[in-house]
């Protein structure tokens, strides 16, 4: 009988220490796939091209204030193409000092009408997490909601768990930049479009911040401020009443 006790003991023995094995095997596994080599990504930077992409938005926004017939339309409606989104996103994000890195760790991609999200944390001995994520972005009144798609971290798919911390981060994160809040804040919705696209919709009384906010994407961070810019002559009118039908060439 003790000899039976002593057989079923050293068999539940072997047991344990083979799942321990096998876990410190499969630990070892995810640790290799989810772990790389650092990845860096060129720094958004300022363009020359960026202000004639930004010129051209601001003439197709004017346009989006009236109907055929010459009407103030109640919404204005903008769709902006993959390059235009891509303008404005590097724009957010682009680190505008001096002494700005020329590359980072991040990048921020505007493809198929999602975000897709890069990112590479350093770990020892010189390796990096590099994670990847796909988030498609909606603004309602000024709100930012993101919606997580598929995403990894290195060759690890995350679960929508992880995926759906990876969305309230960043809509926390991004609604903390008050560049960001300033941005949204002039839309009534933003949600993406067809083929890679992205609408913008806001109230026609609300084109100056718009454009504003337009302008300053599209403004070379060298070059020196303009106090005047505000009245140059140029800023919709936007008064404090719902524009009339007559009013309507003004915004053009």
């Amino acid at each position: 009988m003790a000899e039976k006790r002593g057989s079923c003991f050293f068999r539940l023995l072997k047991t344990l220490l083979l799942l321990i094995v096998l876990i410190i095997v499969l630990a070892v596994a995810m640790v290799l796939l989810a772990v790389g080599d650092p990845v860096s990504y060129p720094a958004p930077k300022f363009d020359a091209r960026d202000t004639s992409t930004v010129a051209n938005i601001i003439t197709r926004l004017a346009r989006s204030l009236v109907d055929k017939e010459g009407r103030v339309v109640e919404t204005a409606v903008l769709k902006l193409s993959r390059n235009e989104v891509q303008t404005l996103l590097n724009a957010m994000i682009r680190d505008d000092r001096e002494n700005a890195p020329e590359t980072v760790p991040y990048a921020v991609i505007w493809e198929g009408g999602k975000i897709r999200l890069f990112f590479s944390g350093s770990l020892k001995f010189g390796k990096a997490a590099n994670l990847f994520a796909e988030l498609t972005p909606f603004v309602d009144d000024g709100q930012l909601t993101i919606v997580p798609g598929s995403g990894s971290i290195g060759k690890l798919p995350m679960s929508q768990r992880i995926m759906n911390k990876i969305a309230r981060f960043v809509e926390k994160d991004a609604m903390s930049r008050e560049k960001v809040r300033t941005a949204l804040s002039a839309f009534k919705r933003i949600e993406p479009g067809d083929d890679g696209t992205l609408v913008l919709m806001f109230d026609p009384r609300d084109v100056n911040t718009v454009v504003r906010i337009l302008r300053s994407a599209g403004k070379d961070p060298s070059a020196p401020d303009d106090e005047d810019d505000e009245d140059d002559g140029e800023d919709y009118d936007d008064g404090e009443d719902e524009p009339e039908e007559e009013d309507a060439e003004d915004y053009l």
